[in-house]
């Protein structure tokens, strides 16, 4: 039997099997598919699609004021895990940052990995683009840049990833590519020449896609910065970015390393309670199992994980099959069953999402509230 069962594994997910897993918690993690934390952008908003502040942020969440510690704590949390796994997020929830997008356009975000650097009000950028990548165009990204940011110097570049293929490349195939020494040497070579006669007059910041390298991205960020004597950033949009799978496979791999037993591709078709035993029946490799914990989190996300469907009678739970009302927020939820994050319902989703900076912290306060259950339990034994 296991202390904790995390049903999810997209940011929420594994965020919450970690944070039990390090209160000692025996954690397994089931889960359908691959989350859909590989679909985003890997940037941490606060409300995405606001520039709300911190504050404001609280309110909607229905967050009191003498809360404010507990989630910094939690924030501060995720940072030094993301130091710690190698894949290092700055940025502050009281300080709003303005990135730039693949389209060219800003949006405000709290945390952001390392790659990414704001968008300055002034001074020279150059954005390059790689001639096999066709949803990354430089010059649609410079003219919606150019409207948001009037007083930048902006100009253009492609250069050739010099890699034939059958099908179109994605950013993640460049980023691939960048991961290789004599790869990202020769795109470095073509910058270098065309900087000689096109850009004679020094650049402040250099916009690449969001393809700087996957698993050797701090050697190609930290090669290009050197080589070209400026700042680098890369401008998340479509997916697969890298800069949500360096985050994504790290997670993983430290869940595994901390002992969190992972089913994958495993979907739960039952849910019964037995006294204070939450148990789930699961289907992996065409057999039925049965799985007993004394918590289980729900993370399977709203509409767009697949955790609530919408039918012709409204919003329907897929999971485990529980009521939920108009909002898709559980009605009547057993003992020690806990949604987490967009798995709260539609109030606390916008525009198809919660927001990494939500999920982080509804990771964080729900294995709280598991621990201070626990310890009332051990108090009245």
């Amino acid at each position: 039997m296991y202390d904790v069962i995390v049903v999810g594994q997209g940011l929420t997910g594994l965020l919450s099997a970690i944070v039990a897993r390090k209160q000692n918690k025996k954690v397994a993690l089931v889960a359908k598919g691959t989350g859909k934390m590989l679909q985003s952008t890997g940037l941490m908003d606060l409300v995405p699609g606001s520039n709300k502040d911190f504050s404001q942020w609280m309110e909607l969440y229905g967050l009191s004021n003498r809360e404010k510690i507990t989630v910094k704590d939690a924030i501060n949390e995720f940072k030094r895990l993301t130091e710690k796994i190698g894949y290092e997020y700055v940025g502050d929830v009281d300080k709003l940052a303005n990135v730039v997008t693949s389209s060219g356009h800003l949006k405000s975000t709290a945390l952001y990995p390392k790659t990414i650097t704001p968008i300055p009000e002034k001074g020279r950028i150059v954005i390059v683009g790689f001639n096999e990548i066709v949803d990354f165009q430089p010059e649609f990204l410079k003219g919606n840049l150019q409207k948001e940011r009037p007083n930048l110097q902006i100009k253009t570049m492609s250069v050739s990833l010099g890699k034939d293929s059958q099908r179109t490349l994605t950013q993640l195939d460049a980023a691939r590519v960048l991961d290789e020494k004599d790869n990202r040497e020769q795109i470095l070579r073509q910058i270098k020449e065309k900087m000689k006669t096109e850009f004679t007059d020094g650049v402040d910041l250099f916009i690449f896609p969001a393809a700087l390298g996957v698993q050797q991205w701090e050697k190609v960020h930290s090669q290009f910065c050197s080589e070209l004597k400026a700042m680098v950033t890369e401008a998340p949009g479509l997916p697969p970015n890298a800069t949500a799978i360096r985050l994504h496979e790290r997670l993983r791999k430290e869940a595994i390393k901390l002992g969190v037993r992972f089913y994958t591709d495993t979907e739960v078709n039952g849910f019964s309670k037995k006294g204070t035993i939450n148990e789930i029946t699961i289907k992996m490799n065409n057999r039925n199992a049965k799985l007993e914990s004394q918590h289980l989190l729900i993370c399977t996300g709203g509409i767009l994980g697949g955790g609530l469907e919408q039918t012709a009678k409204g919003l329907k739970e897929t999971t485990l099959q529980l009521s939920v009302n108009k909002e898709g927020a559980y009605v009547d939820l057993p003992d020690h069953v806990y949604p987490v994050g967009a798995s709260l319902g539609t109030n606390v989703i916008h525009y198809g999402i919660t927001g990494g900076i939500y999920s982080v912290v509804s990771s964080y306060l729900t294995n709280l509230q598991i621990e201070r259950s626990d310890m009332r339990g051990l108090q009245r034994a």
